[in-house]
């Protein structure tokens, strides 16, 4: 992150002595909560009479059908931090029904996906719903051109699931092993979500902003010889199909701004839970 990246916490915090309001909240990449940048942002934000907390909080325990860890920062003036309580939880058993902290920070044998309030992760299959399998082109459920040997390179991933070195020894056992980059071949450990397919019946990993190529992450779709298209991304970041994604522009500005998005639900709980803790939601402003 360049210079001038780092130092946007303080027009952030120009805008909270601007406005002065009664809450805000912040979002960032896990690895903001231990910086210099936070401590300091967060001393001087006291300062001005918040109270202020970050946690790292992983959008698919509040139904986003996507494994995303976020630093979220929330500060108020209305006294202890109104944290959201999960509505999901793994069902594989990483995580137990429990209270907010608890459910975060202890390990377990397995949960009831059943329990009061914690439904089961959403899956990729949950989110794309409806949608063909084909891309049609409509409603930015469009697919790409790759090139023929990319295409081939698709179908060597093994379905839900696969991975790049599976891609290469099937290339390898077809005769096609010099469609297998030498920087992939000289990397026998690491980046194995490169070229990697999502699983039918678990939620999506982070969708970043460049979701349409594979070579940048485990995008592609878990059958469907492609990777995911810009709705699918959309879906799994819980946005409704009536908002709106101009089609009028690229698709990497629109993966841009999906990738870059903070997951509505996930977004919607936060509210939730600090106009709650406000003596009245109108009183809340939050900068984002």
């Amino acid at each position: 992150m360049g210079f001038e990246r780092r130092g946007l916490w303080t027009e952030y915090l120009r805008a909270l002595e601007a406005v002065q309001p009664q809450a805000f909240v912040m979002e960032n990449v896990p690895e903001l909560l231990g910086s210099a940048e936070y401590a300091e942002f967060r001393k001087r934000a006291e300062s001005l009479g918040f109270t202020v907390e970050g946690e790292i909080l992983n959008a698919a325990d509040y139904g986003v059908p996507q494994r995303r860890r976020r630093a979220i920062v929330i500060g108020t003036r209305a006294g202890a931090i109104p944290w959201p309580a999960p509505t999901h939880a793994d069902p594989m058993g990483q995580l137990i029904p429990g209270p907010f902290v608890a459910h975060r920070a202890t390990k377990g044998p397995g949960i009831d996906p059943a329990a009061p309030g914690l439904a089961p992760w959403m899956t990729f299959r949950e989110a794309v719903e409806g949608l063909p399998l084909q891309a049609d082109g409509r409603s930015w459920h469009r697919p790409r051109r790759p090139r023929p040997e990319s295409v081939r390179r698709y179908k060597a991933v093994p379905r839900d699931g696969g991975d790049r070195f599976a891609m290469q020894r099937n290339l390898d056992r077809a005769g096609l092993g010099d469609l297998v980059p030498n920087c992939w071949r000289n990397k026998p450990t690491g980046t194995t979500d490169v070229f990697g397919r999502l699983w039918w019946d678990r939620p999506a990993l982070t969708i970043r902003t460049e979701f349409y190529k594979p070579e940048k992450g485990r995008y592609l779709h878990p059958s469907a010889h492609r990777p995911i298209t810009v709705r699918e991304a959309a879906r799994l970041m819980s946005f409704p199909d009536d908002f709106v994604l101009p089609e009028d522009q690229s698709m990497s500005s629109i993966a841009r701004q999906v990738g870059n998005a903070v997951p509505p639900l996930l977004a919607q709980r936060i509210a939730e839970s600090l106009a709650a803790a406000l003596a009245s939601p109108s009183d809340l402003v939050a900068a984002a």
